[in-house]
């Protein structure tokens, strides 16, 4: 009798131990491709809705069920349909990126021990999920409770670890507090993700992205800040200044790279980190900083050790506000669209750099139609050498303010023009008065 309870007792101990570890769910990926052959055996689209919806969607975990509810702007509901017009339009680009996934399982064998190394530094560590799914294109890593959602469809390359990495970052997202989302907030709370991924999958991020923007600011650190602290005092959510959010970034010694502000945020945590005797202790400061407000961002920067002497008086004193950059030698204009009567009118160039017979066709994707660059009924028509112009009608938003891009052949975005006054969150902008 006491060996049966005995017995017990170690499968039900063992059975929380696995409950309690972070799951890596990456079935969704071959019900997805599963999907994806079945609809190519079809012309007949009812035929290839239902291939979806059976093989893709009904199968689908919790992963799939945010993908369904977060893939399309407005709090639409994305139906099979989408996914099957995605799989047409970007036949060539999913069957490009189908070997990069194919390896997930065997990341996800070198992640199980880098988490269990990230307990044992940080013991306040939650354990959750991590979802790799299929998406439309609307997310890379989403935090969501303790729950991770990576759409793969975003952040896959030929790296043979590129999981990875990004996993590590996204996850320690989980575990942070809410930013207040002005620019130094959040570059602090990307930063940290870079920094404690490093930390944890001990593999200096130099080396996981040769040329990328860490290695970058290691090259022009000194011409990188000086030229951040010239935007730290902005209070402004959402108004990053080409710092983040995959814009084309910011212009440093005669050099364009993007995403410098994660490069900042990662730097002011590594200082941090330097500096502390008690590494635990720093990965926990770094995890649960509170940049809630700009005083407290200011305050870790200032803790951190990271700027220079020249410089403190200058961080220490100055107050935040509404930052305005003037662009040497650019005249800025309203770029992309204008009003006529009842109509939006969209105007495109083609950039010189773009062989014109290599574009199939060019959309507008945006906040009035989910940001869905293969959304056809938004495609632009050709009406001078390389101009392309949409009209829509005004009766069609419904909001006064919206965001948007032009996209090329479905997934080339364009960048913001650098003369263009009509742009947030490294988009453009459209405003009905």
């Amino acid at each position: 009798m006491k060996r049966k309870c005995w017995l017990y007792l170690c499968s039900l101990l063992f059975a929380t131990t696995i409950h309690a570890q972070t799951v890596f769910h990456t079935k969704d990926i071959d019900n997805f491709f599963q999907a994806f052959d079945s609809v190519q055996t079809t012309t007949d689209q009812e035929k290839q809705i239902a291939f979806v919806q059976q093989l893709y969607l009904d199968r689908g975990s919790l992963g799939v069920k945010y993908a369904i509810t977060h893939s399309v702007d407005g709090g639409k509901i994305a139906t099979a349909k989408h996914w099957v017009d995605l799989m047409t339009q970007s036949k060539e680009n999913i069957i490009r990126i189908r070997p990069y996934l194919n390896n997930l399982p065997s990341q996800m064998r070198i992640l199980e021990p880098k988490f269990k190394y990230f307990k044992e530094q940080y013991p306040d560590f939650v354990e959750g999920n991590v979802y790799f799914v299929f998406g439309l294109g609307m997310f890379g890593g989403r935090p969501e409770g303790n729950n991770l959602f990576i759409g793969s469809e975003v952040v896959a390359s030929e790296k043979p670890d590129w999981a990875v990495s990004i996993v590590l970052h996204e996850y320690v997202h989980t575990l942070q507090k809410k930013s207040n989302n002005a620019l130094l907030a959040h570059c602090l709370n990307e930063g940290a993700c870079d920094f404690i991924a490093e930390v944890i999958n001990q593999k200096n991020l130099r080396d996981s992205y040769p040329n990328g923007y860490i290695d970058f600011g290691y090259q022009h650190e000194k011409a990188v800040w000086k030229e951040f602290k010239k935007f730290i005092a902005s209070n402004e959510k959402g108004k990053f200044f080409d710092w983040l959010c995959g814009t084309k970034g910011r212009n440093i010694n005669g050099l364009q790279m993007k995403d410098l502000g994660y490069f900042m945020g990662y730097k002011i945590c590594k200082s941090y980190y330097d500096r502390s005797t008690d590494k635990k202790q720093a990965i926990k400061d770094i995890i649960e900083m509170d940049v809630s407000t700009d005083e407290k961002a200011r305050a870790f920067l200032l803790k951190s050790g990271y700027v220079p002497k020249s410089d403190l008086k200058l961080i220490q004193n100055m107050s935040f506000t509404k930052v305005i950059e003037h662009k040497k030698g650019v005249k800025l204009i309203q770029y992309g669209y204008k009003l006529e009567k009842s109509q939006v009118v969209f105007t495109f160039e083609l950039p010189k750099n773009i062989d014109k017979s290599q574009v199939q066709y060019i959309t507008i994707a945006g906040t009035f139609n989910g940001w869905n660059p293969q959304n056809l009924d938004y495609k632009m028509t050709n009406i001078a050498n390389n101009i392309y112009q949409f009209s829509l009608p005004l009766s069609k938003l419904k909001e006064k303010n919206h965001e948007f891009k032009f996209v090329i052949n479905g997934d080339n975005w364009q960048s913001v023009p650098e003369n263009a006054k009509n742009t947030q969150n490294g988009n453009l902008t459209l405003e009905i008065p």
